[in-house]
């Protein structure tokens, strides 16, 4: 997943049915905490890249020309309880490999100890069998303002924010990823819409609590 353009490009993914997967959600309920690194084979079939995520466009960059500071390591892990998420790797790229292991931190967007920053993740909505990316994001649309999302770097430093609003936009709209206006150190959550993967949903918070 890179530029928006790059939607024509393809990637594998398992045969699965979105009908499907959802129906056997609405069974079973929103996904408990998962091993998010075990693998496995499957049967893979062609589907147009990185759908599930949403295409992520050029972005005005917050660390253009400078160094974010921070560990060596810009891996984090993020957690959300009411999604059943639990120290989630984050990855510091927007490598399609990356996205199918996880979710990603666009590099061009803050980081949270940076003041002022719009730390950016994305995450599949479905995502690929066996793998930490597979219903990442998919109850993304069910948090609601005041509920929590926190982030661990890998210096263990931990921040927390709380949902202050959710939006769909177009895939184009980079202002969802630019810096917040006033200042504030915010978070941004992005998954794509079903079942046609058309739009994106953005979930925001604001920064109220930091251990580092």
């Amino acid at each position: 997943m890179a530029q928006s353009e790059s939607t024509e490009a393809w990637t594998t993914v398992q045969a699965v049915n979105p009908e499907d997967i959802l129906s056997e959600e609405e069974r079973t309920g929103p996904p408990k905490y998962r091993n998010w690194y075990e693998k496995g084979g499957s049967e893979p079939v062609q589907l147009p890249f990185g759908t599930s995520a949403g295409p992520i466009p050029a972005v005005k960059p917050f660390n253009f020309g400078r160094d974010p500071g921070g560990p060596e390591d810009k891996t984090m892990y993020l957690s959300v309880p009411k999604l059943g998420l639990d120290e989630v790797a984050v990855f510091d790229s927007i490598e399609e490999e990356k996205l199918e292991e996880s979710t990603i931190h666009v590099p061009a967007t803050g980081f949270p100890w940076q003041d002022g920053a719009n730390v950016y993740i994305a995450g599949h909505r479905l995502g690929y069998p066996d793998t930490g990316s597979l219903y990442v994001f998919y109850d993304l649309d069910k948090l609601e303002a005041g509920d929590e999302i926190s982030l661990k770097d890998a210096a263990g430093d931990e921040y927390v924010y709380k949902v202050t609003e959710q939006k769909v936009v177009q895939p184009d709209n980079i202002e969802v990823m630019n810096a917040d206006e006033e200042g504030r150190s915010i978070i941004t959550l992005q998954t794509c819409t079903l079942p046609d993967y058309a739009e994106r949903i953005i979930v925001q918070g604001e920064l109220v609590e930091k251990s580092a």
